[in-house]
Parts: structure tokens; C-alpha cells; sequence
């Protein structure tokens, strides 16, 4: 499997990009780093194209990007503009793939949560249908979205992996599949089982220790555990770590020795 790095959640006050850390990043020999879609999407065409070169010069790309949708981007709720946020999707996408995305994350609970009193069933349908557009702009770029389930303190829809599995049977788009993520795992106080029931649809990983959201730094059962789903789901892909740190370069090379580790003794 290949090891990644976030970058966003880095330096999320003065690069939400994650841009800043990608020579250190290489240099520590990380295999990609993933970098916050919604805010690549933002930048002008200088800017875009400087970010590219910046990859380039580096030896590293963005094999993946999270944050697809910023909140304003509504897929729930009253205020959803479909074309608008195919307009979005569409160009997010070709920049994904430029700086070299092959998978981008589908989680952006801040514009999939479904607003206080908007009737649910109808929210669904919503996502159904915006994830159906995602699937049809994903097909023109290759490049496939992964849905990202988040915890119930994060989400008030799209909490569980099975809800997630929901999603994908009811899209039914080769584009669309799953992600799975250690610490939502962890805070949903879900099951190895919980993983292998996605099965042959998981493209991609996050990972983060549950406490503080933090690098994983020391070995564990329950990481083990998570990582033999995986191999049991015959996922053989990349694994990203998403997480907080307070010392980039001693947690970085840290968590990576340990993740080729975990990775290894599967």
C-alpha cells in the first residue's frame, strides 16, 4: 500500500491548500500527498498553476484530494442549485486530475448535513441525485470519488459505513465507491466488519489516532485490526494520514515508519 499526508490539516490557518509541506513531505519519502480540493478549486489561474509547478518540482502529486465541497456548496436543504454545483464539480474535478488526483474524498459534511426541519427523506434524495451528477462528471475526468462517512458528531447524515454502502447500491456508478477512515471508525466505536461489508468498493484511506484526532505514533491492536479488514477486504491502495500535529517532522517520519509497519505485517 502507499502512505500518504494530508496537507490541509497541517497548517489550516495560513494553508488550507496543505501545499507548504510538500518538499518535507517528499523529502521524508511519503508516497503522494492529498491535498484540500475545495480550496485548489478556489485559487485563480496564477495561482493554480503555481501550485502545480510547486508539486511538479517537488517529485510529488496529489494522488488524492479531500474537502471536496466548501459548505456554500449546498447538496441538502432548500437552497440546493444542481447545475450550479455540477458547474463546480465539473471544474474541481479537472483540477484534481491535473496535479495528478486519481481518487477525490466525498465527505464535506458542512455541505452535505441536512438543515434543522428540511425533511430527510427529501435531503436524500438530494444526495442521491448530486452524487449521480458527481458520477457523470467523475466519468469524463477518470477519476473516481470515494463517499467519506463522518461520525455522529460531525454528521447528522452519512454516519456509518453501512449508510454509506446505502448510497453507493443506490447510485450504482462504477465512479462512485467508498472510503473508509480510521478515526470515524474509532468514534463510531465500529467493527472490522464495518469494513470488510464494503468489500471490493473501498479505493481509499484515511487514518488518524482517535485521540485528538492525532498522528499515530505507537503500535496498536485496534490499528492492526482496522488494517487486516482491509487486507481481508483485499484493499491494496493508498492510506492517508489525516490528523493534527503540533511537530510536523518528528510525528511525520513517526507515523510513517509505523504505518509501512502496520502495512508490512498483513
Amino acid at each position: 500500500m502507499k502512505i500518504g499526508m494530508c496537507g490541509c490539516m497541517i497548517y489550516p490557518e495560513e494553508d488550507p491548500v496543505g501545499i507548504k509541506i510538500v518538499e518535507e513531505t517528499a523529502g521524508l519519502g511519503y508516497d503522494y500527498i492529498e491535498l484540500s480540493l475545495r480550496d485548489v478549486a478556489a485559487l485563480d489561474a496564477a495561482g493554480f498553476s503555481a501550485l502545480n509547478r510547486r508539486l511538479e518540482k517537488a517529485g510529488l502529486r496529489s494522488e488524492a484530494c479531500n474537502n471536496f465541497y466548501p459548505p456554500q456548496q449546498r447538496i441538502t436543504g432548500p437552497d440546493v442549485d444542481l447545475a450550479g454545483l455540477r458547474g463546480y464539480t465539473a471544474e474541481a474535478l479537472r483540477r484534481a486530475k491535473e496535479i495528478g488526483a486519481e481518487f477525490v474524498v466525498f465527505g464535506s459534511s458542512g455541505a452535505r448535513n441536512i438543515p434543522e426541519g428540511f425533511p430527510r427523506e427529501t435531503a436524500w434524495r438530494q444526495i442521491v441525485d448530486a452524487s449521480c451528477m458527481i458520477a457523470e462528471e467523475a466519468e469524463k475526468t477518470g477519476v473516481t470519488v470515494a463517499i467519506e462517512y463522518h461520525n455522529k458528531y460531525e454528521a447528522n447524515v452519512l454516519f456509518s459505513m453501512a449508510e454509506a454502502m446505502r448510497l453507493l447500491r443506490e447510485v450504482d456508478r462504477p465512479r462512485i465507491q467508498v472510503l473508509a477512515d480510521y478515526y470515524h471508525y474509532a468514534v463510531q466505536e465500529e467493527s472490522p466488519s464495518d469494513i470488510t461489508q464494503a468489500a471490493g468498493h473501498i479505493v481509499h484511506v484515511h487514518f488518524a489516532e482517535l485521540k485528538d484526532r492525532g498522528f499515530p505514533l505507537e503500535p496498536k491492536k485496534e490499528y492492526r485490526d482496522f488494517i487486516a479488514a482491509l487486507t481481508e477486504s483485499a484493499y491494496a491502495g493508498r492510506i492517508s494520514i489525516e490528523a493534527f500535529t503540533k511537530n510536523f517532522s518528528a510525528d511525520a517520519r513517526k507515523a510513517l515508519e509505523l504505518m509501512r509497519e502496520l502495512v508490512k505485517g498483513q
